[in-house]
């Protein structure tokens, strides 16, 4: 599939939606006429019937009535799908924009930002133009949080990776159930506090529990009642019972009533959140799916929507109780406070260890599906292939996203060793491709790979792809490549270090600090790719020539593969003096017609070409 197919699709969507919102919208408005009309029609029915005190009115009335009822109920289904149409305009509008990398709108995850994180802040993870935003299409605030788990924790293993990866190419094709199950997700109106709220309501106790006559004494009040209602439409005068009833029906309530206020207020309204959940249920249970965690979540959804919808439904019945006169009613000839605490706290009894977890499963379902959106968005990127620590090859080899392949390794390609790795046409998925410079690489042994060059000439750009692009790796997705081979290792870089006032703490000691923290990891003796941009760069040239070469002579007796982007050739000599340990790698720069030029390929080699002192001439600060 190309980039003009996607956008081929994403507009027919558009335009089948758009017209599927004006059909929509027409019927919508003649409902609301008609309901207008019976309405009127009902009324003067009843009018006529008044005057003329013909019984035939009064059932023109009643049947125009249940018209008109039916009508509102017609009119509020057809408005709610007219707003999940609208949504699914909106996110295939979204979509559109995101192929041409215009998503700056979206969601950027920057309250997940933490600069002591591995990688996060080196790899622009999150904030404005991050990986986050561009791929963030979740609608739930748990699923956004998922989402950034994913992005910021390394999976335990390569085959943990394939069961991802696995998932995503079930996922990436399903566009009808990622866009209804996201924009059904997005009418939620969901708040922070909302899960910590229904959490706390599940691990309460309340006073039902532990004062059981209080059940059959509403039982034996309704049913008093009932009894009384019957009786009174022979005899008028039973209904005086209802005047001792009342009293002791409130006599009962009164000492409860703070206790049942607190209780309501734990959970109330708490209905619409719970609908919502509800039908993003249905849609998991109604779906298709080939991958068997995908079939077993989707039976736990089948359970889990009927007893969450139940729940919405008693908590809308409770809600009544607010009513002023239909809450007095209810309480006095029902003690109905009583009985819907009972079924709540049945409810409660029955379904309390799941339904975090039927929350949950829709919150994994939304990060889910950002992550194969972004699969089915890239049909160009491929599945990398990492291996184990044993050096077994993974059965799948590269194949576009969304689909699989099955070949043997090539002769020459990386097996188990520490450092092997072969990326070809690797690029960072954040730059527009008619603006990429893709890259080839291969590592076959070597555990540090020196990258020289001159400023602006692509060293933080290639490392940042590589990281980027083993990030998406970890998360199961395709990467921004033609071939990514090589060994599972966990990911620590040093790239972007900053001073903190707050901490009274210094650029040099926060950069001494994170590779402190890279070296303890490495000194564990588990693989890591390690990224390093610009070692020491708060010292001077001597103590900093010093200090690399400690590091990288330190790092080549641990199962490393290390890239350094380094200004400093001398630090290329080292590939002499360790060979087959230390390989050197570089980007050039070209000054032609006193302009200076880069190509942004990395090459094997030391860079040779500076441009700082050039840059300088050019710009009149030296002479």
């Amino acid at each position: 599939m190309t980039s003009d197919r996607l956008r081929g699709i994403y507009n027919e969507r558009i335009r089948d939606i758009r017209q599927a919102i004006r059909k929509l919208s027409r019927l919508i408005g003649t409902i609301s006429l008609l309901r207008l009309g019976s309405a009127a029609v009902a009324i003067y029915f009843l009018v006529l019937g008044i005057r003329t005190e013909n019984t035939l009115f009064y059932w023109a009335a009643l049947l125009t009535g249940i018209c008109f009822f039916w009508l509102v109920g017609l009119h509020n289904r057809r408005n709610s799908r007219r707003k999940i149409l609208r949504e699914l305009e909106s996110l295939n509008e979204t979509e559109m924009d995101c192929l041409e990398h215009r998503f700056s709108d979206l969601p950027n995850g920057a309250m997940y930002a933490d600069r002591s994180h591995p990688w996060s802040h080196d790899l622009d993870i999150f904030g404005e133009g991050s990986l986050f935003q561009y791929m963030n299409r979740t609608a739930t605030l748990k699923g956004s949080e998922l989402l950034a788990r994913f992005l910021t924790t390394e999976p335990e293993g390569p085959a943990e990776i394939r069961w991802r990866q696995e998932i995503h190419r079930d996922l990436s094709d399903r566009i009808d159930f990622r866009q209804d199950f996201t924009a059904r997700a997005r009418l939620i109106r969901e708040n922070r506090d909302d899960l910590e709220e229904l959490s706390r309501w599940l691990s309460a106790k309340t006073y039902i529990s532990s004062n059981r006559w209080l059940i059959p004494l509403a039982l034996g009040v309704s049913a008093i009642s009932v009894t009384i209602l019957i009786l009174g439409i022979t005899d008028s005068s039973y209904f005086n019972f209802y005047l001792p009833l009342l009293l002791f029906s409130w006599a009962m309530l009164a000492p409860f009533l703070a206790r049942t206020n607190r209780y309501q207020s734990d959970i109330s309204r708490k209905n619409a959140l719970l609908e919502g959940y509800a039908a993003l249920l249905k849609i998991i249970a109604e779906a298709e799916f080939g991958h068997p965690d995908l079939e077993h979540q989707q039976n736990l959804a089948r359970a889990g929507q009927h007893e969450v919808k139940r729940l919405s439904k008693l908590l809308n019945l409770f809600d009544q109780r607010l009513n002023m006169l239909l809450g007095i009613v209810l309480n006095s000839l029902f003690l109905f406070d009583f009985i819907m605490l009972h079924l709540l706290e049945r409810w409660k009894r029955q379904n309390r260890d799941q339904i975090m977890q039927w929350i949950e499963l829709t919150a994994l379902t939304d990060a889910r599906i950002s992550l194969a959106g972004f699969a089915f968005n890239h049909p160009g990127y491929v599945y990398p292939v990492l291996e184990g620590g044993n050096g077994a090859p993974q059965v799948e080899n590269e194949a576009p996203a969304g689909k699989s392949g099955a070949q043997k390794r090539e002769p020459g390609e990386p097996g188990g060793e520490p450092g092997a790795l072969l990326v070809e046409q690797l690029g960072h998925p954040l730059i527009p491709a008619h603006r990429r410079v893709d890259n080839n690489l291969a590592i076959d042994g070597e555990k540090v790979v020196i990258i020289t060059g001159a400023n602006m000439a692509g060293k933080s750009t290639f490392l940042r792809s590589l990281g980027v692009n083993t990030v998406l790796a970890y998360a199961g997705c395709p990467v921004c490549a033609a071939k990514f081979r090589g060994r599972f290792t966990g990911l620590h870089s040093s790239m972007r270090t900053a001073d903190s006032l707050k901490e009274e703490e210094s650029y040099f000691l926060a950069e001494i600090k994170r590779l402190e923290q890279i070296v303890h990891r490495m000194e564990k003796g588990e693989p890591l790719m390690i990224l390093l941009d610009e070692v020491l760069k708060g010292t001077n040239t001597t103590d900093k020539l010093l200090g690399s070469v400690g590091l990288i002579e330190k790092s080549l007796g641990y199962p490393i593969l290390c890239f350094i982007a380094t200004h400093d050739l001398s630090l290329g000599e080292l590939e002499q003096s360790h060979p087959r340990q230390v390989i050197n790698y570089c980007f050039e720069s070209t000054i032609s017609e006193m302009e200076l030029h880069f190509d942004y390929t990395i090459r094997r080699g030391i860079a040779r070409n500076m441009n700082a002192s050039f840059l300088m001439r050019k710009m009149g600060i030296v002479d």
